[in-house]
């Protein structure tokens, strides 16, 4: 298992940037429009021509993902070069938190981009916090989940796999605390006590790598809810669903005094490190998580979507740009569009990116606040929310970043749901109903710095924020986006719910 280790703290081979951010950048848009001038879309815009960057922006348009869909329909039809001269490795279906799902393409190329990212991370994380033996848990997937195939054959879905690629893959599951195989564990149930025996049978557990932080609070609740089953499977073993449990008397000592002193350390005490997200609406869940884990850092993890690496976590405040993994370009609310090395602290951007695995200059969607730079120039970006995101009953235009700003803090669930004539502040029930009445004022009371929410609350066109205390919400909106065919390790719940049907996501089944 040192060996592993060590294979980590390598890293995968990179070369050592070289020049200015700008430099940087232009070389790498260099290298991909020469790669793919010759393809359908680089003969369209020009590619060959592109000698500069304001070439570049003057002859390849912004893109959203509608413009993009034909191109990407006869790619999964098998028609090649059109998007990209390479041929498309796998397909990837988006989580879509607030929208369907969108199919994007990877090229070989485009896959390194992300695997660079990643294991860069990964190499920076061992030798920071001196990781040497121990386990890791991290909620992967192995690539038989979820796969299947486009009409010429081509793999949609690959799991992990498709990310780290077969020998990092090999690499992780040796290391896993819990065994890459639960993933297929199709009842939610087992999954969880599987998971949940391993993990208190390794009090060598270092790092927990995950991404919503809301995905431990079902765990963390099950082992006070599901002490009996534990503590029978702990002291006798037994079977399920295939996986069999050896009995574990020490661990069962660890459990027993977990119960008594709620104290995490006493089941993990070598435990260093917690990789989440815990910025826009993870932000509050994040902070909720690690009271449960004190002596414990929490990482936030970097922004990183299907699309593209946007950050990755930088070891002096927010995440720094992953700047040799595509081309960045940034837009302000007033149209006017930035590069890397021009953003100012302070500032709000929406981003655009360029990849190695067909997307030109195209819109994520994602708005993030530069927040400085590191020493090696590097910006620093702290993801907002999501642009587009927003309720609007009668005028008031709720903003998924602006709602994220105002939510109680250090809340293991806190969202507001759009109701018919006002707006509902929904909480878990871990919090007393007099803290839930203060959380409520305090929101409405941050509403209302949005003149036209404030307007419309003053005139009674929107009825004052009510709240709702739920029972296990996280466990509902998991067990409900987990039906609609999402992974576990993708699900993340939204600061701002606009969508007629929360109720029933939440099985809230009377509402006054």
């Amino acid at each position: 298992m040192g060996n592993v280790w060590q294979y980590f703290r390598a890293g995968m081979p990179s070369v050592p940037p070289q020049g200015s951010l700008r430099e940087r950048q232009f070389r790498w848009l260099s290298a991909c429009l020469a790669a793919n001038a010759a393809c359908e879309y680089g003969q369209r815009y020009h590619f060959s021509a592109v000698t500069s960057v304001a070439d570049y922006q003057q002859n390849v348009p912004l893109t959203t993902y509608s413009e993009l869909s034909s191109f990407i329909t006869r790619m999964t039809a098998g028609e090649e070069n059109l998007l990209c001269s390479a041929p498309v490795t796998a397909f990837e279906l988006t989580g879509g938190s607030h929208s369907g799902g969108k199919l994007l393409p990877y090229t070989s190329a485009g896959l390194t981009d992300f695997r660079l990212a990643v294991t860069g991370w990964l190499r920076d994380v061992t030798r920071r916090f001196n990781l040497t033996s121990g386990h890791v848990y991290w909620a992967l997937s192995p690539a038989v989940t979820r796969m299947t195939k486009t009409p010429c054959g081509i793999p949609v879905g690959g799991g992990d796999a498709l990310y780290l690629g077969a020998d990092y893959l090999a690499a992780f599951s040796e290391l896993s605390a819990v065994p890459l195989t639960l993933a297929q564990v199709e009842d939610a149930a087992d999954w969880q006590l599987l998971t949940l025996i391993y993990l208190l049978q390794c009090p060598d557990l270092r790092l927990i790598s995950v991404w919503s932080p809301v995905f431990l609070f079902p765990l963390l609740t099950a082992l006070d809810t599901r002490q009996a089953e534990i503590t029978a499977l702990l002291r006798d073993g037994g079977e399920i669903t295939g996986h069999s449990l050896s009995a574990d008397p020490a661990a069962l000592v660890r459990y027993r005094q977990y119960l008594q002193e709620q104290n995490t350390a006493l089941l993990w005490p070598q435990l260093a490190l917690i990789s989440c997200w815990d910025q826009a609406a993870s932000a509050s869940p994040a902070q909720a998580l690690m009271t449960r884990f004190p002596g414990v850092t929490l990482q936030g993890k970097g922004l990183l979507s299907t699309e593209a690496v946007i950050t990755v976590p930088s070891d002096c405040g927010d995440p720094q740009l992953s700047a040799d993994s595509n081309f960045y370009e940034f837009r302000r609310d007033n149209g006017q569009i930035y590069l890397a090395d021009e953003l100012l602290p302070g500032e709000t951007y929406s981003v655009i990116v360029t990849t190695n695995s067909g997307l030109y200059r195209y819109q994520t969607d994602d708005l993030v606040l530069c927040t400085g730079h590191t020493p090696e120039g590097l910006p620093q970006l702290r993801f907002c929310g999501r642009e587009g995101i927003c309720s609007d009953l009668v005028g008031e235009k709720l903003t998924e970043p602006f709602v994220c700003t105002g939510l109680p803090p250090s809340q293991d669930f806190a969202v507001l749901a759009a109701d018919e004539q006002g707006y509902v502040l929904l909480l878990s029930d871990t919090c007393t109903e007099t803290q839930a009445q203060a959380y409520c004022e305090e929101t409405e009371q941050y509403l209302c710095t949005n003149p036209q929410y404030h307007y419309a609350r003053r005139i009674g066109q929107l009825k004052p924020l009510t709240f709702l205390r739920l029972h296990q919400p996280a466990e509902h909106y998991f067990h409900r986006q987990l039906q609609r065919g999402k992974r576990l390790g993708e699900i993340k719940i939204p600061a701002l719910l606009t969508s007629s049907d929360w109720r029933a996501m939440f099985e809230i089944r009377e509402f006054l």
